[in-house]
């Protein structure tokens, strides 16, 4: 099951027994403020499921597009649940992760021919939950 959305959607979607993985879509650079969060609440217990932050940001291509995985999650009983994103206006992404380090040698040459990274638009990065 893929869930695909944009981070200002609220879905409300029947997900089933097995582990799951949420990965923000756009970009291989995501940098967000430590209260970005995503709330995933059962809707008949109005629980809340808990969220394990990935330390290492695996990047890979989902749907085609560049993709961080950033949380994982397991849900335990099948329900309905309501999923939103909660302090993602601070939130950039950017195209490449060059130039994450500015003693590297290719922010050095970026920087020599003024080249800039490409930051993705809020209203275009998107939410994966697979």
């Amino acid at each position: 099951m893929n869930l695909q959305f944009r981070l200002k959607e609220v879905l409300e979607v029947d997900l089933y027994y097995g582990f799951y993985d949420i990965y923000v879509l756009g970009g291989f650079d995501v940098q967000v403020n430590d209260d970005f969060f995503v709330e995933i609440l059962d809707l008949k217990t109005n629980e809340s499921i808990l969220l394990r932050e990935k330390s290492l940001k695996i990047r890979d291509y989902k749907n085609g597009k560049r993709a961080v995985k950033y949380f994982s999650f397991q849900i335990n009983e099948k329900a309905k649940y309501k999923i939103s994103v909660h302090n993602y206006e601070d939130m950039t992404v950017f195209n490449s992760m060059l130039g994450g380090n500015p003693f590297s040698i290719f922010n050095l040459l970026k920087r020599l021919y003024g080249i800039k990274r490409k930051q993705i638009q809020l209203d275009e990065i998107e939410i994966l939950i697979s």
